[in-house]
């Protein structure tokens, strides 16, 4: 299906009848948009609808002029706002956006909130959606009351809070795995079921639930360690298998918790990563002994078994490779960046949060093969990355137009998938340019299901010299 969108800016102006709901156009779009000027019609901005009067004027093709009275009833600032738009001449609908909400958990007990480790990310977004059109705030669900947001908008380099129009579509980054499973999260998710907001990314994904997604796909199968739900036999029996484990808790992040497991003789070695920058070893004189210590940590979360890949090292530190993958409006998955992660020193995780480093995979596989070689596992890297993205997507409930996939490379060339991420990391990308190929997919997808909700979106950008052509 394809949607014109129009690029426009809303500009204030006074009318005669302030206490109408109206709008000026131009004669030119009018035209173009085929108007019929004396039928009554409807605005769409996010999931405000409002009945208008539209009337022809004198003004700059590209422009909507709207009256005061009818920006203070769509929540927007009084001031020239850069949007696109689409017109319906079967539903007789003005369609404008997209209005873009980031919900996450923050404190904002200070003068300015902070968004931890999404901050800067969000003033990139702000920035993407500024220079392509729309409307862009962060919000915390707990400010959704009866039917109205508030929600914090960059104004001057300083976020401010004030009352926001409910979004047409929500990114959802909520830090907290808690939160996300809290009964007020599940209201407010339930609620937004009335309002029809498309939400993507709308919750974490188990490291059980991705394994066993992909696990379903034959030709997955073989990029796949060894995993099993970790208990005393599936333990016992996968250590004679590999001699070489990793017990990773199902509900984990950045690292934590996660247990090397070693066996040498009747004895067991166990090294933990704490998420403090130092990883533990102890060693146990048999089995059973072990059994007994690793039963505190499943009396708090359920662990998965996996078999340990001997991956390729960098300076004999551990060495993996996220690949950060996004929908586009066509609804199709492309890998957007990706990066080599090398582990600290003395620590068997790779990941940035605990002291890792990051490279351009390029000059990985280079060091680690010849050039021709190099580029083509770039690219099988980047295929892998795309059909486990693909895969998911397709397979698990909701919408998902973001994932983080972890891949290794083994002493053989071989790739393996380790981990699959639906709320990845921001810390990792290339930060040398201003603003992130990631940001700029995230907000192409947003405005895709902006204007439509259900399949692909072939969206075309109408140019204003398409506009006089049709005079």
């Amino acid at each position: 299906m394809s949607v014109s969108l129009l690029p426009i800016t809303i500009v204030p102006v006074k009318m005669f009848q302030e206490n109408q709901f109206r709008i000026q156009i131009s004669h030119s779009l009018v035209h173009y948009w085929n108007i019929d000027l004396q039928m009554p019609h409807l605005l769409q901005i996010g999931k405000h609808t409002i009945q208008i009067t539209i009337e022809g004027a004198n003004i700059t093709k590209d422009e909507l002029g709207f009256s005061e009275p009818l920006l203070q009833e769509c929540c927007l600032p009084i001031e020239d706002l850069h949007f696109v738009a689409s017109y319906s001449r079967k539903d007789l609908t003005i369609t404008a956006g997209p209005i873009i909400g980031l919900m996450t958990d923050f404190n904002d007990n200070g003068e300015e909130p902070e968004f931890r480790s999404i901050h800067s990310f969000c003033e990139e977004l702000h920035e993407v959606v500024s220079n392509m059109g729309g409307f862009f705030y962060v919000f915390h669900f707990r400010d959704f009351i009866a039917g109205n947001l508030q929600g914090y908008c960059l104004q001057d380099r300083k976020w401010i809070k004030s009352p926001v129009p409910l979004p047409s579509v929500i990114y959802n980054r909520i830090h907290s795995r808690i939160l996300e499973a809290s009964t007020s999260f599940q209201s407010f998710k339930n609620s937004l079921i009335k309002f029809n907001i498309p939400v993507f990314n709308d919750r974490f994904l188990s490291k059980k639930e991705v394994h066993n997604l992909l696990f379903s796909e034959d030709h997955m199968q073989p990029y796949l360690p060894d995993t099993a739900i970790a208990n005393e036999q599936t333990i016992k029996d996968m250590l004679a298998r590999h001699r070489l484990l990793f017990l990773k808790p199902i509900h984990g992040s950045q690292g934590r918790n996660i247990i090397r497991l070693s066996l040498n003789g009747e004895e067991i070695i166990t090294e933990l990563s704490t998420g403090n920058g130092k990883e533990n070893t102890i060693t146990f004189k048999n089995y059973t002994r072990f059994v007994q210590w690793f039963q505190q940590y499943q009396r708090k979360s359920i662990f998965l078994a996996q078999q340990a890949i001997p991956l390729q090292t960098f300076k004999n530190r551990q060495l993996d490779f996220r690949v950060l993958c996004h929908k586009n409006f066509q609804d199709i998955w492309k890998a957007t960046s990706a990066v080599a992660r090398i582990s600290a020193e003395q620590q068997f995780v790779s990941n940035i949060a605990r002291g890792g480093e990051i490279m351009k995979p390029l000059r990985i596989f280079s060091m680690l093969s010849d050039q021709k070689t190099a580029v083509q596992q770039l690219a099988l890297l980047k295929e892998l990355a795309v059909e486990t993205a693909t895969i998911i997507s397709q397979k698990c409930e909701g919408l998902v137009g973001e994932l983080g996939i972890d891949i290794g490379l083994d002493t053989n060339g071989k790739l393996w998938i380790i981990e699959v991420n639906s709320k990845p990391s921001k810390n990792f990308e290339d930060k040398e340019k201003r603003v992130r190929p990631s940001a700029k997919a995230l907000i192409e997808y947003a405005t895709a299901l902006s204007f439509i909700q259900k399949g692909g979106l072939q969206h075309a950008f109408i140019r204003n010299h398409d506009i006089e052509q049709t005079e």
